[in-house]
């Protein structure tokens, strides 16, 4: 590593590290600042709240972490260039026979290695904090009860709660619905399990059942399905699950699906608990990101990349216009999935397409 590279990773992570700090503080200072009256109702003590504010957002770094990544890495490359054009480092090193390109590249692997944090992130960080993701700012220590309808636990069975409290981790009312899974008969309801009350056992990983019933269902005659002279209840004090509480508790969201790892999707899609199109959507944007971060960095780099010095001002209204539009390109492609039946990677890879010629172009223009 020579010195020009030595000095250039050093900038870039010092503007790399200054950025993380100043927008992730600047958005949880905007939600806070939007959302305080969500922690404030509930009538606690000035100090109960302030852990709560601190539990809540600090749970929620590797989310926000995750949202702006590619803003942050692009800001900090940026910045570095154009810091080295205002202050006429740039002219000093092309006069020494560096090129531009040479000059950039130690960027660009620093911000290679970003991205790889950032995939660390989905796949190791995101997925363990997942249950804490999805807690309403009012009800950070987890205490609300809430009813759990039609839960899917494996190909099979539906899972129903009218009480759910995930934080003593037990179910009132429970009711399951399980139905075949032969070829013939596959969806068709089979059996029914009630409790008037169900208690989490992380040992042998399922609800231990108070006052359990299952009742089979049986076809007569005339096709009708729990003919009440055919029923035949059984008691039953334990119903093994593949959902802990946790789990439960994070399918509450709509957005569950995108605090998990790849390993764990594709768990989900061979069990059947998810619909495979919206794993597939997850998987592609999950591939796609890093890729968009480097193109964003890349548009954002091309504008200071000159040998001449020139307007910083100018250069950077460019470079943040044309960020933007990638970055509204992006969103508008997210939300393609919900608006139109389209191919769950299209909207992923719409961006790249669009602005990975335009990111080349750019670059192929810059005179060094």
């Amino acid at each position: 590593m020579k010195t020009l590279d030595r000095y250039m990773l050093q900038s870039f992570l010092v503007n790399y590290f200054l950025s993380l700090f100043v927008l992730i503080s600047l958005y949880v200072v905007l939600d806070l600042f939007v959302n305080l009256d969500e922690f404030t109702e509930s009538g606690k003590g000035v100090t109960t709240i302030i852990y709560e504010v601190g539990n809540y957002y600090f749970y929620n770094l590797p989310l926000y972490f995750a949202q702006l990544s590619g803003v942050i890495t692009a800001f900090a490359a940026c910045a570095t260039l154009a810091r080295m054009q205002r202050q006429n480092e740039v002219v000093a090193v092309l006069s020494s026979g560096t090129s531009m390109y040479r000059l950039a590249a130690p960027i660009v692997l620093a911000g290679l290695g970003m991205n790889a944090l950032l995939i660390a992130n989905h796949e190791i960080i995101l997925p363990s904090v997942a249950p804490k993701l999805v807690r309403e700012r009012d009800d950070v220590e987890g205490a609300r009860v809430y009813p759990v309808w039609f839960v899917r636990d494996g190909e099979s069975r539906l899972v129903s709660a009218q009480h759910f409290s995930p934080k003593q981790q037990t179910i009132r009312n429970l009711i399951v619905l399980e139905t075949s899974t032969d070829p013939g008969t596959r969806g068709r309801l089979t059996r029914v399990v009630t409790a008037d009350k169900a208690s989490w056992d992380p040992g042998r990983k399922g609800w231990t059942l108070a006052r359990g019933i299952r009742v089979s269902a049986s076809e007569n005659t005339k096709g009708t399905l729990f003919d009440q002279h055919q029923m035949k209840p059984e008691p039953v004090d334990f119903y093994p699950c593949s959902l802990t509480p946790e789990e439960m508790q994070l399918r509450q969201t709509a957005q569950w699906v995108d605090y998990l790892s790849t390993r764990q999707l594709n768990l989900l899609a061979k069990r059947g608990d998810v619909d495979r199109g919206k794993i597939a959507r997850v998987k592609h944007a999950r591939f796609t990101m890093p890729i968009g971060n480097m193109i964003l960095m890349l548009l954002g780099m091309s504008f200071f990349m000159h040998r001449l010095p020139s307007s910083i001002l100018t250069q950077g209204a460019k470079a943040l216009a044309t960020c933007a539009i990638a970055f509204i390109v992006s969103f508008m492609g997210q939300q393609l999935v919900g608006a139109i039946d389209v191919t769950p990677a299209l909207p992923a890879w719409l961006p790249i397409f669009v602005f990975g010629p335009v990111a080349v172009v750019l670059l192929d223009n810059v005179k060094t």
